[in-house]
């Protein structure tokens, strides 16, 4: 009769160095896919927001010109063509995003409140600074930036969202 008695007893069999190194490997490989999903959501997270601010400016950007289309209270229209002029006459993009900024000291009532509010414009002056491309935490992420570039003829004015 057999019994379990007399069985010698071995020692529990731990990993070999392959084994271990072969594990190692695997884990490295899944934490790295981890990191890497995890750093692209982040990117496409600042790539949206991005998307959503140059959609802001340009409603603000068409807004001005709505609104500029009035000779004050008057019944007298402004051609596109002098808005045109007068928007290309603004050499700069930080000029021409100054005429979507609320301007307190303005006589004209939707110069005074602004094309966009006063935060969202806060945000982009605070971090536009020193130079011509308009900045917001956001697109500073997604090493993103905005332009109004020069309104062409037969078009209306736009907002160029330009990759660094």
């Amino acid at each position: 009769m057999f019994t379990f008695a007399h069985m010698p007893i071995r020692p529990p069999r731990a990993f070999t160095f392959v084994e271990a190194i072969f594990t190692i490997a695997v884990i490295g490989i899944m934490s790295s896919l981890a990191l890497s999903a995890i750093s692209n959501s982040a990117r496409d997270a600042s790539r949206i927001v991005a998307r959503q601010q140059q959609a802001a400016v340009g409603e603000a950007l068409t807004a001005w010109v709505m609104s500029q289309t009035r000779v004050g209270t008057t019944a007298q229209m402004r051609s596109l063509n002098s808005l045109r002029n007068q928007y290309n006459a603004l050499q700069t993009t930080s000029a021409r995003f100054n005429l979507l900024v609320p301007n307190v000291n303005s006589t004209d009532v939707n110069v005074r409140n602004g094309y966009l509010d006063q935060s969202t414009a806060d945000h982009f002056l605070d971090y536009t600074t020193g130079t011509d491309r308009l900045h917001t935490k956001a697109l500073k992420n997604g090493k993103q930036y905005l332009t109004l570039p020069t309104w062409q003829d037969g078009s209306f004015p736009t907002v160029d969202l330009v990759t660094e």
